[in-house]
């Protein structure tokens, strides 16, 4: 598809922002909203989307808070749209896991006004990102890639380099991005499995977002990513899943887009699994053990038989 391009710009205000926060309760959530309510400017609107079954703190009269019948990020967005106020211009996705820096919104919305109306998508690199090393094997198998930002022809994808001030890419994650409103509804009429794991919507999502409009990522804005110790107990079950649908729904990602090669899925995901195995088994790392043979299963089986939007 031809890419739109007008160079024509736009400038925004404080209230043209609506961060959309969702969460399961995770007891850093209170400092990411703090991080925006002490902002210098405050946006239009904040909206934290939570399951039904989640307790929290009482939290600010300014934060307007919504009930989830499903602990899943996708969901929990699509909810979010009836509650949208009508002058809102640009929807800031933010995980909980992500604190805003020192005149950081004020610098989301100066980048925003310096953008031409042909950016539908700005992801922000929190600051204390450290972009691991690519190796050999990850280029082999290709899982991984060194150019930063890049949608792999086996549906497999690359992290953005954080020393990048600003840059090109072809996919966005969805817990640290901003979207254009106008060009981006669809964003709240997704197809996508009720899991509690929304593995690779964002990939989704934002790649067929890119066939038409430009996505960019930038350090200028002023983000931290909240640092925590995973606990790292013995889960099979949870450790098989995650690892059987990122296969599965990565599967049909690829099946859906004719630029990507199923046959390359099938090449990666069977040698990633293998060599994860092998090697989890050497180190004795159980949960990594499971976590491959869920992807190596899931990479099998058949997908979903409708297209995952």
């Amino acid at each position: 598809m031809r890419k739109y391009h007008d160079k024509t710009k736009k400038k925004y205000n404080a209230s043209d922002f609506a961060f959309l926060i969702t969460s399961i309760g995770e007891p850093y959530l209170y400092k990411c909203i703090n991080s925006i309510l002490n902002q210098k400017f405050f946006p239009g609107q904040i909206i934290l989307s939570i399951p039904n079954k989640t307790k929290i703190k009482s939290l600010s009269e300014k934060i307007l808070v919504i009930r989830s019948k499903s602990k899943n990020q996708v969901y929990q967005r699509i909810i979010a749209k009836k509650y949208l106020k009508k002058k809102i211009k640009i929807i800031v996705q933010l995980d909980c896991k992500y604190l805003l820096g020192k005149n950081c919104f004020e610098d989301l919305i100066k980048f925003w006004s310096k953008q031409n109306q042909d950016v539908a998508g700005i992801g922000l690199i929190p600051s204390n990102y450290i972009l691991p090393k690519i190796n050999i094997l990850q280029k082999i198998f290709l899982s991984n890639s060194s150019y930063p930002g890049k949608v792999l022809k086996s549906g497999y994808v690359s992290a953005w380099n954080s020393k990048s001030k600003i840059a090109n890419v072809e996919w966005l994650n969805g817990g640290s991005v901003s979207w254009r409103f106008d060009l981006c509804q669809d964003i709240f009429k997704r197809r996508y499995p009720l899991i509690s794991w929304s593995v690779a919507e964002d990939l989704i999502y934002s790649f067929n977002k890119n066939k038409k409009y430009k996505l960019l990522v930038t350090k200028h804005i002023k983000l931290k990513f909240i640092k925590f110790k995973e606990k790292n107990n013995f889960e099979i079950l949870k450790n098989f899943k995650r690892g059987y649908f990122h296969s599965k729904i990565v599967k049909n990602f690829v099946i859906n887009n004719s630029s990507l090669s199923l046959l390359l899925f099938y090449y990666t995901t069977f040698f990633t699994s293998i060599f994860g195995i092998f090697f989890s088994i050497l180190t004795f790392k159980p949960n990594k053990f499971f976590l491959y043979c869920g992807r190596f299963i899931g990479g099998i089986v058949r997908t979903y038989n409708y297209k995952i939007k």
